[in-house]
């Protein structure tokens, strides 16, 4: 069964503009501020309701294909008297929180918004993560072969094909010290840093927050830690 999507105005009324530009090729859209005067007057009407998250206003499958009809009828010159009043027949519509009736039947659970959230954000911050790990691999590998250059030349041939060899453990060697370094600099970070909001009564690591401190971390450390590796290789 696919996961129900919810939006607040502003992304609701952009959702409306692409769904009509696709199918009528409708290239003006409509303002949020229009779609909001429409669900106004949807509810103050007693004709539907939209649901809240704790007395904010989130839009469902329902709104959309509602704000759909809306905006095909109004691009067909129907008033909004008019639409409204058909509405009925073409569409079931939400009925108001009514005396007697649970807030938890009219209202969308948090929970059910953070978990669309966290499956919409969930593959960006792959992608994310992955482009700042081969970025950082990239700047290690970069670093090194800097300092390599500055060092004298070894004794033999031999330690030359040895160090040539040896490059590509290295590199991923010292890219897993910094990574290992920047994940404990972060712990010891302050909560009000590692810690964002997730809600009204809880908090969650920033991982946003962390991916980016790692990221500066390893690219303010590489050279260092390039350069005591291969101090490291001289002296033994």
């Amino acid at each position: 069964m696919p996961e129900e999507k919810f939006w607040k105005i502003t992304e609701f009324a952009q959702k409306i503009s692409k769904d009509m530009q696709v199918k009528l090729n409708d290239s003006k859209g409509v303002h949020y501020n229009t779609v909001d005067k429409w669900f106004k007057k949807l509810e103050s009407d007693g004709i539907h309701y939209v649901n809240r998250v704790a007395g904010e206003k989130v839009y469902d499958e329902l709104d959309l294909k509602i704000g759909h009809i809306i905006f095909e009828r109004r691009r067909a010159n129907w008033s909004l008297d008019a639409i409204f009043e058909a509405l009925p027949q073409v569409i079931e519509l939400r009925p108001g929180n009514n005396e007697g009736t649970s807030d938890e039947s009219q209202v969308m659970s948090e929970s059910q918004m953070f978990a669309q959230l966290k499956k919409e954000f969930g593959s960006e911050m792959v992608k994310f993560r992955e482009s700042i790990l081969e970025e950082a691999a990239k700047l290690v590998e970069e670093k090194t072969q800097v300092i390599k250059n500055q060092l004298p030349e070894p004794e033999n041939k031999e330690k030359k094909r040895k160090a040539k060899r040896d490059d590509f453990v290295t590199n991923i060697r010292l890219s897993m010290e910094l990574d290992k370094e920047a994940a404990e600099a972060w712990s010891k970070q302050p909560e009000s840093i590692r810690m964002k909001k997730a809600g009204w009564f809880r908090k969650e690591e920033d991982l946003l927050a962390r991916e980016q401190f790692i990221r500066d971390y390893k690219i303010a450390n590489m050279s260092r830690i390039a350069r005591e590796a291969y101090d490291d290789d001289n002296n033994n």
